[in-house]
């Protein structure tokens, strides 16, 4: 029996006497080569399977095939988007304003040009009494009264200590005093005077110093300091020099230091008498300033305290130069030269001394201030800076008029009125600055 095979890669059909071929004599493969009917076994199979696959309604698609049909649905949607896109980009262009048309630009179109959406006046939306307020005129009188807070300042007084010293470190002695010292330190010492010698003394004591306590008095510093100076210039009590010292110096020692103090202080009140003049001048002229201000003569008043001020500052800062002082009379030559020593240590006294200024100096500051609210020259500078803020306002220019009225300083009733219109100027120009960006 004989069996016919085919060879699928080259078709060659032949026999064999065998049931298996091992290649095909055509071109020699093996795992091409069939046998006849079970080739014709396998189709008919494969027809029935297709015929069945093509009959049941849920088949699957191959995985291959879905990817391919992906791609296709993703590519489909960009070109619908794409031409989404070109037709809203053709309705923009060809509802755009006919100059487009002529001659394409890239710039902007002005702010002329942009549609804006009117911003309403602020002013209009106030409440009716700030509204009033901002619009108000204040008027200032020419001849206006102080108020309460001005009174107080103009009407205080302030009194200063002068720093000089015109006064004695302790009493003059009379007469009885000087017998009395006497007479205390004989009896302690336990050694008399002779009566000539006291007499001697009581004869300078007359003729020196109650010469100087009467010049004092009469205020002539310079009189007093030498007559006091004169009165150490005691007889001799021996006319061994050992002898006065032991004897006469000692015995009259409180007497001595006594007078030696006075001579300090008097040389201590030369020393300021340049800065006392001044003071007293400053004094005098504080007394003027009041009348001045009680009169209402402002312009007066301000030139006064115009020059106090500064001459305060100077003696508060000490610089006025130091006085020189006369030297001592002649007759200091005639003093024991153990009273001379501790004299001339009195030429060289304690620096000058100053007065407690400050609160005076505060004081004309103050006054000055507010009586320059009342000059002529003021209020129509103030008035004039006022009407400027109102037309400021009126113009709708907030931000400049805020500024303006800030500089107005007086008189209370234009401060008083500019502070009200700078609060509701800043509750407006806030809005206005944040929505254009102008104040105007």
């Amino acid at each position: 029996m004989s069996y016919r095979f085919v060879c699928n890669h080259c078709g060659k059909k032949f026999e064999l006497e065998t049931p298996e071929a091992k290649e095909c004599p055509g071109c020699f493969w093996s795992s091409s080569v069939k046998r006849e009917d079970e080739l014709l076994s396998q189709k008919k199979d494969a027809s029935r399977s297709s015929q069945a696959a093509g009959s049941m309604p849920d088949h699957k698609i191959p995985s291959g095939n879905l990817k391919y049909l992906f791609l296709a649905l993703l590519f489909i949607a960009l070109l619908a988007a794409v031409g989404f896109l070109a037709f809203k980009a053709y309705k923009i262009f060809i509802s755009s304003s006919p100059q487009s048309w002529g001659t394409f630009s890239i710039r902007p179109p002005s702010d002329s040009k942009r549609s804006e959406k009117p911003v309403a006046d602020p002013v209009a939306l106030l409440p009716s009494q700030e509204k009033a307020m901002l619009i108000r005129e204040v008027a200032i009188p020419m001849d206006r009264t102080p108020d309460p807070g001005e009174q107080e300042i103009l009407g205080r007084s302030v009194s200063f200590q002068t720093g000089w010293i015109e006064k004695l470190p302790s009493a003059a002695w009379t007469l009885d005093q000087y017998q009395k010292m006497i007479a205390n330190q004989e009896a302690f010492y336990k050694m008399p005077f002779a009566r000539s010698y006291k007499k001697k003394l009581e004869e300078l004591f007359k003729t020196r110093y109650l010469a100087a306590t009467d010049a004092f008095a009469k205020g002539d510093a310079l009189s007093a300091r030498n007559l006091w100076v004169e009165s150490l210039a005691f007889p001799l009590y021996s006319t061994d020099l050992k002898k006065h010292r032991a004897v006469a110096l000692t015995m009259l020692r409180p007497f001595i230091n006594d007078t030696l103090s006075k001579v300090s202080a008097m040389n201590q009140s030369l020393l300021d008498r340049g800065k006392k003049a001044r003071e007293q001048a400053l004094s005098v002229a504080y007394q003027k300033l009041t009348g001045l201000i009680a009169q209402k003569k402002w312009e007066e008043a301000l030139a006064t305290v115009g020059q106090m001020i500064p001459e305060v500052d100077q003696l508060r800062k000490n610089t006025t130069p130091p006085e020189v002082l006369p030297p001592y009379p002649a007759a200091f030559g005639t003093i024991d030269s153990d009273l001379q020593r501790p004299l001339m240590d009195l030429m060289v006294p304690s620096p000058s001394s100053t007065a407690d200024l400050q609160p005076l100096q505060q004081d004309l500051v103050e006054k000055k201030e507010v009586i320059e609210t009342f000059t002529e020259a003021y209020l129509k500078s103030a008035t004039t800076v006022y009407q400027s803020a109102l037309g400021l306002i009126r113009d709708k220019k907030w931000q400049e008029a805020i500024q303006v009225l800030e500089s107005i300083q007086g008189p209370q009733v234009l401060q008083q009125d500019a502070a009200g219109k700078i609060a509701i100027l800043k509750k407006i120009a806030g809005p206005v600055l944040d929505s254009s960006g102008k104040t105007s």
